[in-house]
């Protein structure tokens, strides 16, 4: 856990006095990500959070080989290493006390908290201003600029961006029109659950995911760059209901499992998500980009979610920057196509497994026929840490 606390650039009020080129909304890594691209392209750039930084996010807090080429492309390989995030070897899949251990090939854990601070440092040190514990809510787009209005200690202060980015997450309401703002949730999807334990018993080993699979849902755990233990799950809500909380219901899941800690599980302060699967009728509007979590979401694998978003935010700022000269005709449907080319098959895959992980049988089944035959999965882990061949330059 990281004690600095990341200091705004300017106050709400120096912002609202100011003309910006691109407005990103959201301080996660898509956020963040695009904010410092589009910094680096020469945009004046404002990034708004809601919350100061660090602050801890429901994640699974993995980062793929996917994820790690794409901060490579970009120069930020070394913020990882910095950040003594450490290497991910073993995945240990378990239902039902069957369990099965498969070697990772690539891959870190890093906390939210350390990853977000450092991203959005990072986008500062591109020229980026940062301003924090402030909602930003979109208004009217017109002809040359979005009116944005920010809401800081119970006031408002207008202000206007060329381009405006949300990258605002999942269930974060943006437009003034809730119209604009809605969201295709699927009726069985499960919500997301996260939290993260500071007194870990050994039996979680460092270096290791582990995957608790249920009917009523998975626990991940993993140890931390700083030795905590972070939890995230998917929950069907009933069960979460019918438990008795989102505590009980990760203590019942990972004791079934055969994994340790189960009171500690219990007790944990878990929070809750919006349900995970949800899309948007699209992404792109007059002067500006949905990106990241806020765009469209399935219930992720193995540092997937996390990929997605860097890939995003790397992705969406050469359009936006595009965008300052010849508008979003053109660069909004560019963008709804590109993001489908990077991220659809992946997301397909997602949706795949976690059908999969719905079926108990099945995944005990696998993790059979993966213990005696471990050379099967390969081929699966390979394509999570494939880089995204979008992004090749």
């Amino acid at each position: 856990m990281t004690d600095s606390v990341l200091q705004a650039t300017l106050n709400v009020t120096e912002a609202s006095q100011r003309d910006w080129d691109v407005l990103v909304i959201g301080a996660g890594p898509s956020g963040a990500i695009a904010a410092r691209q589009c910094a680096q392209g020469g945009g004046k750039v404002l990034l708004v959070n809601d919350q100061k930084l660090p602050r801890d996010k429901v994640c699974g807090c993995c980062l793929n080989g996917a994820a790690l080429e794409a901060l490579n492309r970009i120069g930020l390989n070394k913020l990882v290493s910095d950040c003594h995030a450490p290497i991910l070897e073993n995945f240990v899949l378990a239902s039902g006390q069957q369990q099965v251990a498969l070697p990772l090939g690539a891959g870190v854990s890093l906390s939210r908290q350390r990853l977000d601070l450092e991203l959005t440092q990072a986008a500062i040190d591109a020229g980026a201003q940062f301003l924090d514990e402030t909602r930003a809510t979109l208004h009217a787009s017109e002809k040359q600029h979005c009116s944005v209005m920010l809401n800081h200690s119970q006031s408002e202060y207008a202000t206007r961006a060329r381009i405006t980015i949300i990258a605002s997450g999942l269930g974060r309401r943006v437009f003034s029109n809730r119209l604009a703002d809605e969201r295709r949730t699927n009726r069985n999807s499960r919500i997301g659950a996260g939290a993260v334990l500071s007194e870990v018993r050994s039996d979680f080993k460092p270096k290791t995911i582990y995957m608790a699979c249920h009917r009523s849902g998975y626990v991940g755990c993993v140890r931390l760059e700083d030795g905590r233990l972070d939890l995230a799950a998917a929950l069907d809500a009933n069960a979460v209901k019918q438990a008795g909380g989102i505590g009980p219901l990760a203590s019942i899941i990972t004791n079934s499992a055969g994994l340790p800690a189960s009171d500690a599980v219990a007790a944990a302060n878990w929070r809750g998500t919006a349900k995970l699967t949800q899309s948007r009728a699209t992404v792109y509007g007059d002067r500006l980009f949905v990106v990241g979590d806020a765009a469209g979401y399935v219930e992720p694998f193995t540092g997937e979610g996390m990929a997605w978003a860097i890939a995003s935010g790397i992705a969406v700022a050469p359009l936006a920057l595009q965008s300052l000269k010849v508008g979003t005709t053109e660069t909004g449907p560019t963008w709804a196509k590109s993001r489908t080319r990077l991220l659809g098959g992946r997301m397909w895959k997602c949706r795949l497994i976690s059908q999969l992980l719905r079926r108990p049988k099945l995944v005990k089944a696998a993790a059979w026929g993966l213990t005696h035959a471990p050379g099967l999965s390969r081929p699966f882990i390979r394509s999570l840490n494939r880089p995204f061949p979008e992004l090749r330059s």
